[in-house]
């Protein structure tokens, strides 16, 4: 297993991170899903100068970006949220970990990060959402996130 360190993302970032962000293809219902890499650069350039949102990566011993997340303080920015505890909450928006070092506690840690930052904030939860299919949702049990309903997302598609 190799070592791994974990720290704040920086606008230097992005572009590992649109590198990572080809993981979510197979899965994602999100804004990664089909877009460019320099779209994607973009987009977490923006949002890491928006008040609220934060980042993590995961760096290998030979510098290299190997997983990062990105959180967003729902008490920093108007929501669509409507459950009560929003405006206290953390929401963990995007995981990704690079398949070789899968299995090495990284996921964790970077969502360890992100609870480090919800507590500084004096945030009471993390709030996510995964789909039923994604591997990361045994990960996510585990680490004890619990399940708070469901949500279906339909589109039709217009001839």
């Amino acid at each position: 297993m190799g070592r791994y360190t974990i720290r704040t993302m920086t606008q230097s970032d992005a572009e590992a991170v649109a590198r990572l962000a080809r993981l979510f293809e197979p899965i994602s219902t999100t804004v990664f899903r089909g877009i460019t890499a320099a779209d994607v650069c973009s987009w977490v350039r923006d949002r890491l100068n928006r008040p609220g949102w934060d980042g993590f990566v995961a760096v290998a011993e030979d510098g290299e970006v190997i997983g990062f997340t990105l959180c967003k303080d729902l008490g920093k920015e108007e929501s669509e949220f409507i459950f009560p505890e929003a405006r206290e909450t953390i929401q963990l928006l995007y995981l990704a970990v690079d398949e070789a070092f899968r299995g090495q506690g990284i996921a964790s840690a970077l969502i360890q990060a992100c609870e480090d930052m919800a507590r500084e904030s004096g945030r009471t939860g993390i709030l996510l959402d995964v789909t039923e299919s994604n591997p990361a949702i045994s990960l996510y049990r585990r680490l004890g996130f619990e399940r708070l309903g469901a949500q279906v997302f339909m589109r039709k598609k217009l001839e």
